[in-house]
């Protein structure tokens, strides 16, 4: 999961029982955390996390998906949901497709958010590094999204978790994943959301991009009303192009059905910010579109 977003102009929502449930716990945790000057990643803006990117950005993720699942006529009984953070798309992907979701991320406090917004049986939460991804059972799906990937700056920590990824899904399964590439804004950006749970508290992200390493520095500041000091938290993410993607995902057996353009969900013709992967693992039926 990631930070910073784009502007989001969407109309849909979620349902209002979950969105409740974030709403509640997000309360709760204002009250109870600590205010400190500096805190491991999400360590305690995972109970807030929905409320500024969390919630808009899934909705984003919700609709590209479910766009390029039509356009692949992509099927699936089984589904496995990596980087998951606070949970909305494992969640969704067990309540809307009726599917078995593993839902895995490092962060033990946003597994823990996670849980409370999705307390369904049919997703089970799982603490892992996806470099060591270990399902109980290969699945027909696994997606990726919110920078999930570019959590992993070291290119050799990329291509295992290719591999990895790759030995826990089913002969013809896909892979679906968002990730940023090189091609950010020279000067970085700042991005200022509000807090939609809490009156008076807001999130304010600062993105400094390093060309030379292909690496973004984010630090996120979150303004809590009623608390004196803000919460910081600084994240370092890697970005990759599309030519070391697709030479490394052919080398862990996956063919490349699609890249898009995640603002557009056109083809990546030239080289968007953000893009948008659809892959197969090797079987000889999947075809480039």
């Amino acid at each position: 999961m990631g930070f910073h977003a784009p502007p989001i102009h969407h109309t849909k929502f979620m349902q209002s029982d979950l969105i409740d449930r974030i709403r509640k716990h997000a309360l709760n945790a204002s009250r109870l955390l600590p205010a400190v000057p500096v805190a491991l990643p999400y360590a305690h803006i995972a109970p807030f996390y929905d409320c500024t990117v969390g919630v808009p950005f899934f909705l984003r993720v919700r609709d590209a998906f479910e766009k390029l699942v039509r356009r692949y006529g992509i099927r699936f009984c089984s589904a496995a949901d990596i980087g998951c953070g606070t949970g909305l798309f494992a969640c969704y992907l067990n309540c809307c497709w009726d599917v078995p979701v593993f839902a895995v991320d490092k962060s033990a406090d946003m597994l823990r958010q996670a849980q409370r917004n999705c307390p369904s049986a049919g997703v089970c939460f799982l603490q892992q590094d996806i470099r060591c991804l270990a399902l109980p059972s290969q699945v027909d799906l696994i997606t990726a999204n919110f920078d999930t990937l570019n959590h992993l700056n070291a290119p050799h920590d990329l291509r295992r978790a290719f591999e990895r990824i790759a030995a826990n899904l089913r002969r013809g399964g896909h892979f679906y994943f968002d990730i940023l590439t090189p091609c950010q804004p020279l000067n970085g950006y700042r991005v200022y959301v509000g807090d939609r749970c809490r009156v008076g508290s807001w999130l304010q992200q600062r993105v400094r991009w390093d060309p030379r390493r292909s690496l973004l520095r984010m630090r996120a500041v979150q303004h809590r009303v009623g608390s004196c000091r803000p919460v910081v938290e600084q994240i370092t993410e890697r970005a990759y192009s599309a030519p070391e993607l697709g030479k490394w995902l052919a080398k862990a057996g996956f063919t490349i059905r699609g890249v898009h353009d995640e603002a557009t969900l056109r083809s990546a013709v030239d080289c968007p910010p953000r893009i948008i992967v659809v892959a197969q693992k090797a079987s000889g039926k999947a075809k480039s579109k």
